[in-house]
């Protein structure tokens, strides 16, 4: 747990858990005669600690159980998903700090001695005492003990013991301080920073244990526990297991708990700007119930506050709400891929309203500064959480490495424990924290892992961008640049892995050719006194990366420059020329380039009108006669730029690219990309090539003749 975050200003899932709970607080008020009614009722006590502790067991969410089925059903790549885990934890944080504060003031004074109750408040403020420096002096030493045991190495013996010695000595105090020894753990929680190696370490040795073991006895133990209240004379119904359903309380605890949550959940949702039918899934995800609603239920029947039938009906009402979710579940995955398949995934045609989630690629810590210049540049003028990087580490499987392989965070998740792997992505890392928090956490950066063969890699790139529903995939190009600037002749696995990714990827694809653009300064410090240039020719992937130069032109300090190559006259009459000879042999491609065409200059006339007619993007056009004219214009341009962005050219047919492709040494970066990222053409600028998301492969025809183009 984190229990600073609670005295943070909450964000809109703060106010969406606050909301839920609260109703669900108002709703169980509202039906005290209900509650307290002798046939129908839940409570067997009419007591104020008796309609508090129903209220926040039935306001509370099951967090863990609703973060595993997120999990599991790939919720958790949805919007609704993602607000339901956020507020799961900020409501079940928030539920369990009242339910110990609750055990503290509403004690049994039946069950302490007279001396006890005389010094009842003071075992209460020494209580506060240890919850005050478990939140400071715990944080502090736990992350001194994580720096001496660095990932990668056994942890020390001495730091093993001394901590379970300390657990142990915080659930020996609260017992003596009588607090309810099933709290220790929540208290235990508090001391446990939520980040650091040695929270994951007690998790992943403790979690299996206790999710296989543990629990299930603890479950088996409470229904088999003999009967106290209605049934305590019968010898028929004699263990809580045996106890018949009273489905009137059954109702009225559904009813409660779950309307209440749904109803304070979709207002507040409203409130945000949410659907009426995402506001309904998340107050339906929200209501699901776990161990903890089992422990206060068992806790509230053995202090005689319900009686065994009620105890009974909130056992199956738990177990029902952990049936529906999925169900929920499965409905908001089927939406969100419905909804997903419904646009493209590229930046032309991406909405300023919606997330930008770009992913980058990263062989190691060398490509680091060009990539996350890149970012920071597109990060300008965007709102706080508006831009999300995924980097994945794309890692070759090789014996060794598979040897070393373990069981990692989260269900599915998987570590590399060999050394020069670990050392390697504990620099990436830590690069990624310093960017993170140079950025004043307004970009959301999480990290991915691609562990396989050179042959399947891809397929990993492909799937985590699609999961994580990525704009833009950024790709380290497969040749890197020696002392002498020349580049090297590049790695032949690193190669076919761009070249899959360019085949098959979900989204639009960037390769990155690494020429030393920010190795010197840091982030977008590096692109100052920096010029960039956009090369616009014709087709999709020019208009992607001119859509790209309009996000980067909003950074203050990029100067930005569109150079534009059209036709000469000549160029133009031997073009018409041609197509009047091959007239009836290419009529459909005819009609193609007009269309791509007409798409060009519409577009191209909106991005004028938008950044070059203010002066914003500085512009060229330059006339040439066929593809060795642009070749020396392009070599000419060299020297004035230290950034060049192009289109892949995959969909344009133009006469002045003709012949280029004969001569390609990389045929997958087209005729541009393969000239700007030759060893010949510059020693100091680097260049991205891009490529459009193929809308043909999206709205699945093989023709352009049946696709809607917009």
């Amino acid at each position: 747990m984190d229990p600073f975050s609670v005295f943070d200003t909450p964000g809109n899932d703060g106010y969406i858990a606050y909301a839920g709970m609260l109703s669900t607080l108002a709703i169980t008020a509202f039906s005290h005669k209900v509650l307290v009614n002798r046939k129908v009722g839940l409570l067997a006590e009419n007591s104020a600690r008796a309609h508090l502790g129903l209220g926040i067991a039935l306001a509370a969410t099951g967090s863990p159980m609703l973060t595993r089925l997120s999990t599991e059903l790939k919720l958790s790549k949805t919007a609704v998903g993602q607000v339901a885990i956020r507020a799961g934890i900020f409501s079940d944080m928030v539920a369990t700090s009242l339910m110990c504060l609750g055990n503290l003031i509403f004690h049994n004074d039946s069950m302490l001695t007279y001396s006890e109750q005389r010094y009842h408040p003071f075992y209460v403020a020494l209580i506060v005492v240890e919850i005050i420096i478990l939140m400071t002096a715990s944080k502090w030493v736990l992350r001194k003990i994580n720096d001496c045991n660095p990932e990668g190495k056994p942890m020390k013996g001495i730091y093993m013991i001394g901590l379970m010695t300390a657990v142990l000595s915080i659930c020996i105090l609260d017992k003596w301080l009588h607090m309810d020894i099933n709290l220790a753990s929540f208290m235990i929680g508090l001391a446990l920073p939520r980040e650091g190696r040695v929270s994951r370490l007690l998790i992943n040795n403790i979690n299996f244990f206790l999710n296989s073991v543990i629990l299930p006895v603890y479950l088996v133990n409470i229904c088999l526990s003999n009967t106290k209240t209605e049934f305590r004379l019968s010898t028929q119904v004699d263990t809580l297991i045996n106890v018949p359903l009273s489905w009137p309380k059954l109702f009225i605890s559904i009813a409660i708990g779950t309307i209440g949550k749904i109803f304070g959940t979709v207002v507040s949702a409203r409130f945000y700007g949410m659907k009426w039918l995402d506001g309904i899934a998340l107050g339906q995800l929200l209501s699901t119930k776990g161990y903890f609603h089992i422990f206060c239920a068992y806790e509230a029947w053995d202090h005689l506050m319900i009686n065994d039938s009620t105890f009974a009906a909130l056992l199956y009402m738990i177990f029902l709400t952990l049936a529906i979710t999925p169900l929920v579940g499965y409905g908001i995955a089927a939406w969100a891929r419905r909804k997903a398949m419904s646009r493209l995934m590229g930046l032309q045609f991406h909405t300023s309203e919606t997330e930008l989630r770009i992913m980058v690629g990263l062989h190691g810590p060398q490509n680091l500064p060009i990539m996350l210049t890149m970012v920071e540049a597109l990060l300008w003028n965007k709102e706080p959480g508006k831009l999300s990087l995924y980097t994945i580490d794309m890692i070759e499987l090789t014996e060794h490495a598979a040897a070393t392989l373990i069981k990692g965070d989260g269900l599915e998740g998987i570590e590399v424990m060999d050394e020069e792997v670990l050392e390697m992505r504990n620099h990436i890392g830590d690069a990624l924290h310093v960017f993170q928090q140079r950025s004043n956490d307004e970009i959301n950066v999480r990290r991915l892992l691609a562990i396989s063969s050179f042959d399947d890699m891809d397929k990993d790139i492909c799937m985590c961008a699609e999961d994580v529903k990525a704009v833009l995939i950024i790709l380290p190009f497969h040749k890197s640049q020696r002392i002498d600037g020349s580049m090297n002749t590049g790695h032949a696995g690193f190669k076919l892995v761009n070249e899959k990714v360019l085949q098959h990827a979900p989204c639009s694809v960037g390769i990155m050719v690494d020429r030393g653009l920010g190795h010197t300064n840091q982030g977008s410090q590096s692109l100052v006194g920096k010029n960039v240039v956009v090369v616009f020719i014709g087709g999709g992937d020019d208009r992607e990366a001119l859509t790209l130069a309009a996000q980067m032109c909003q950074h203050p300090v990029v100067k930005l420059t569109v150079v534009r190559f059209l036709a000469d006259v000549e160029a133009q009459v031997r073009e018409t020329q041609q197509s009047r000879k091959f007239s009836n042999l290419t009529q459909t491609f005819i009609s193609k380039d007009d269309v791509q065409m007409q798409l060009d200059n519409e577009f191209f006339a909106d991005f004028y009108n938008q950044h070059i007619a203010n002066r914003e993007v500085g512009y060229v056009e330059k006339h040439v006669m066929n593809g060795a004219e642009l070749a020396m214009e392009l070599r000419e341009l060299e020297s004035q730029f230290e950034l060049f962005v192009v289109g892949k050219g995959r969909d344009r047919k133009s006469i002045l690219t003709d012949g280029l492709e004969e001569w390609a040494e990389c045929p997958e970066l087209g005729p541009i990309g393969d000239i700007v990222a030759s060893s010949d053409f510059s020693t100091t600028a680097s260049a991205l090539i891009i490529q459009q998301y193929d809308a043909k492969k999206h709205y699945k025809v093989i023709d352009e003749e049946f696709m809607p183009f917009r």
